[in-house]
């Protein structure tokens, strides 16, 4: 089940986390986002952070707890959000990652995202430490969108 958090819920940062390695970061986007749960018999098996801005809104953040990566979670999510944007009346759907994200980088795709701009350096300039996926240092951020 996907569900909106309570405004005084407690949120599982450890996700949060996941996706995003800079807690200073998340400490400024994370009051300004609408935050959707996936659960499963009461535990939180996935999050979603989206910000509405104009006609448009951004996942600034999605993560799944680990051990149920692979188990369709993140679709669930990206398939919601879809849902929630086009109820809010919004006209695009936008996610960002890293280019060392390669799983990410194909789910987006297949979820209909479509690549449209690369924030060069974006992860070189706002991280104090290099982050590394895939054996690949992730120096860009890559600009999905979604036409609603």
């Amino acid at each position: 089940m996907i569900y909106q958090a309570q405004p005084n819920q407690e949120i599982p940062r450890h996700l949060l986390l996941l996706a995003d390695e800079n807690p200073q970061l998340i400490d400024r986007y994370l009051p300004l986002s609408q935050v959707y749960l996936f659960t499963d018999e009461d535990q939180i098996l996935g999050i979603c952070l989206l910000q509405i801005t104009g006609q448009a809104g951004e996942i600034v953040n999605i993560a799944v707890e680990p051990a149920h990566q692979g188990q369709g979670i993140g679709k669930a999510l990206l398939n919601h959000m879809k849902e929630i944007a086009h109820q809010q009346g919004l006209q695009r759907l936008v996610i960002k990652t890293g280019n060392s994200e390669i799983s990410q980088m194909a789910l987006y795709q297949q979820q209909g995202f479509d690549l449209v701009a690369v924030n060069y350096n974006y992860f070189l300039e706002n991280y104090p430490e290099p982050i590394w996926a895939n054996r690949i240092q992730c120096k860009h951020q890559l600009v999905f969108e979604f036409i609603l």
